[in-house]
């Protein structure tokens, strides 16, 4: 008699699981527009059944933003931070803003990583990419550590570009604006029997914030009592570019990936007021080279290898009024890295993915000599990493999906550490799923952290192979989630919710006490996101993001303790760390297509009251509303579509802002965009 219940509950879930394969198959055709994605498990998977929560920037979105820098896309994902140091230093950042380098967020293009030491960050201008290469990204919101090691705690940006064969004749796309906008772009490929090839070739350049003058933060706090204006540092920025793939498929079963690109960049950094660091030219060189191979097996599972190679190049002269003194210094950094994958369907209910990588980086850096405060100096460091991993998809029955996984990993400073996740999707009908998940992921200390910086002038790292940070250990976040993603048929609506849990210890800080970094940071982050997607026809989408998020972390103890500054300047806190993080934020984004010859976008991003956890007082980021708008003219010529002519401002009301740094003022601007086909 005490087995009966059992035995109902069994049969009961017996029958609604051939209830929902029915109901699920019936639906099928509206079940498909769920985004399939890649990134989170290395496996193809509905959003629904993906192990993280995730957002898709598809190529309408890109176009709908109005938006010319990649970084930018990132304000339409909930909980992200996008700010810029400079308008020409960018980073994104989730769970707000640590400092200026972003170095928890792992960012990829077609699977290959670009942050890049000495500093483990992304320098968003170097990149050899342009906006119109994109077809789609996909942002990991949390901890990813099990798919993509080590620098993926806060989450992974895929950055994912058209295939070979997407271009077929010729583009041109000429922008002028505000700020000194003044960008060409042109692509050209086409479509074979057996190779397909793109390429594409820019010029890019702007003034960043045109040296405006602007208000201290928070006006209200007694510590700007006395302080004016400030006004902005000089910050072009000016990129030529090349990116070149191309696909090669001799046959039914093997197709073979050739990509390579080059970015050369120059930007002016320094500061005014700065006699130590005057404004002067930085000057990047960037290129990457990429080889794939895929194969499909005899037993339909797929056998791919991958290697790359990124060189990122680093160099600045100018002349310091401390005695004075002309000074040069240079960091160059190389990437080697092979990566194989095996995927296989083990039966019809469970699938796996499993590999390994290698990758080896060498750093130089050298400085002239700046006596008397410096010698000459040139140090060389070389590392290499390697991993293990594994995703395991099983399918219990038609509504429970269990995806398990983890990465074994041994990094640069010898230290082995296994990152593992489970997750449980279950869909209680075809078109409604709650996510439970939890995950352990670790960040390896940057060089800038392990190696002291011998001098840092502009935004230049020279690394000092001498004095080092002993026994620095990588962070470690353990996460904890519960999602759900609903999707209403008949009003066209997608709800994706959110909460969340992720807990850092041996966080990594600047220590006063000792002059270095140490491992004493503890912290915590709650929240809630949501994301509501609204199809009202084939014409007309809207987006909303939401975020509302929490920290709190030893800080103030820490602060009383000697080890560092860690008491806010806001005057809502006294935890830095919490404050660093916008209670609120969103962004909405509506597109529009009145008819064949007009389309009208518009977008609004709101940010909540913040002080970055690395400024003092002054750069106190009062809340940010900005709207921008989009409207552009498709045009036909002998009844074919040969361009387009759009106008997009940005900050349409002039509601002026600062970023990050209290001198960054982002007015009201606008730029005009021509584009011809054929």
């Amino acid at each position: 008699m005490k087995l009966r219940p059992l035995a109902i509950a069994l049969l009961t879930l017996n029958c609604s699981g051939k209830a929902y394969a029915t109901e699920a198959q019936s639906e099928l055709d509206y079940y498909q527009e769920l985004p399939v994605v890649l990134s989170a498990s290395r496996l193809s998977q509905p959003l629904s059944e993906a192990p993280n929560a995730m957002t898709v920037i598809d190529r309408k979105m890109i176009d709908a933003s109005g938006f010319r820098s990649i970084p930018d896309l990132f304000k339409l994902v909930p909980g992200m931070y996008v700010s810029y140091y400079k308008g020409n230093h960018a980073f994104v950042g989730y769970h707000g803003s640590p400092d200026q380098y972003a170095r928890s967020m792992q960012v990829l293009i077609d699977g290959r990583s670009v942050y890049m030491p000495p500093l483990s960050m992304v320098d968003w201008s170097t990149l050899p990419i342009t906006m119109d290469d994109i077809e789609r990204i996909e942002v990991i919101r949390g901890p990813a550590a099990a798919s993509h090691g080590a620098n993926s705690t806060q989450g992974v940006i895929n950055i994912i570009t058209q295939g070979a064969g997407d271009v077929n004749g010729a583009t041109v796309s000429v922008k002028r604006g505000d700020k000194g906008v003044n960008d060409v772009i042109a692509r050209f490929g086409k479509r074979g029997e057996m190779l397909d090839y793109r390429v594409s070739l820019a010029n890019i350049s702007d003034h960043g914030y045109d040296n405006l003058n602007s208000q201290p933060g928070n006006q209200t706090n007694p510590a700007f009592i006395g302080i004016g204006t400030l006004n902005n540092s000089f910050d072009d920025n000016r990129s030529r570019m090349l990116n070149y793939r191309a696909d090669y498929h001799p046959n039914g079963v093997d197709n073979f990936d050739l990509q390579f690109g080059y970015n050369h960049n120059v930007k002016n950094v320094g500061w005014t007021d700065s006699p130590a660091n005057p404004i002067h030219d930085l000057y990047a060189n960037s290129g990457f080279l990429q080889l794939g191979w895929t194969r499909l097996l005899e037993d339909n599972s797929e056998l791919s290898l991958r290697y790359n190679h990124i060189r990122y190049d680093q160099h600045e002269d100018f002349l310091t009024a401390m005695i004075p003194q002309s000074i040069h210094q240079s960091v160059n950094s190389a990437r080697d890295e092979i990566e194989v994958q095996h995927t296989v369907a083990l039966t019809p209910a469970n699938r796996l993915v499993y590999g390994a990588g290698y990758r080896y980086d060498q750093v130089a850096s050298q400085l002239s000599s700046l006596a008397p405060i410096a010698p000459a100096a040139a140090s060389s460091i070389n590392s290499a990493e390697w991993r293990v991993f594994a995703h395991d998809e099983w399918r219990i029955t038609p509504s429970l999906l269990i995806n398990t996984g983890g990465m074994y990993e041994r990094d640069r400073l010898a230290n082995e550490k296994l990152s593992p996740r489970i997750a449980f999707n279950y869909h209680f009908t075809p078109h409604h799923t709650f996510r439970v998940g939890t995950s352990v992921a670790y960040r390896t200390p940057a060089l800038m952290e392990t190696n002291l910086p011998a001098v840092q002038p502009g935004e230049l790292f020279v690394m000092n192979a001498t004095a080092t940070s002993q026994g620095i250990r990588p962070e470690r976040l353990i996460s904890r989630e519960i999602g759900y993603i609903g999707e209403f048929v008949e009003s066209k609506t997608r709800l994706d919710m959110r909460i969340f849990s992720d807990l850092v210890t041996n966080g990594i800080f600047w220590s006063g006490a000792t002059s270095t970094f140490v491992n004493l940071m503890s912290a915590e982050y709650q929240g809630f996101e949501a994301t509501i997607k609204q199809s009202f026809n084939e014409n007309s989408e809207l987006t909303i993001n939401f975020a509302h998020e929490l920290a709190s972390s030893n800080g103030p103890a820490l602060a009383a303790a000697g080890y560092g500054t860690f008491r806010s300047a806001a005057p809502w806190t006294n935890d830095a760390l919490s404050a660093s993080i916008p209670k609120n934020s969103g962004s909405l984004l509506y597109s529009h297509r009145l008819n064949d010859a007009l389309i009208f976008s518009a977008s609004y991003y709101q940010q909540g009251m913040m002080q970055p956890f690395d400024r003092g007082a002054t750069d106190v980021q009062m809340m940010q509303k900005r709207t921008d708008m989009r409207l552009a003219h498709p045009f036909r010529i002998r009844g074919e579509s040969k361009g387009e002519l759009a106008l997009v401002i940005q900050n349409l009301f002039n509601r002026g802002y600062t970023e990050y740094v209290a001198n960054n003022l982002f007015n009201r601007r606008g730029y005009v965009t021509l584009t011809l086909k054929w």
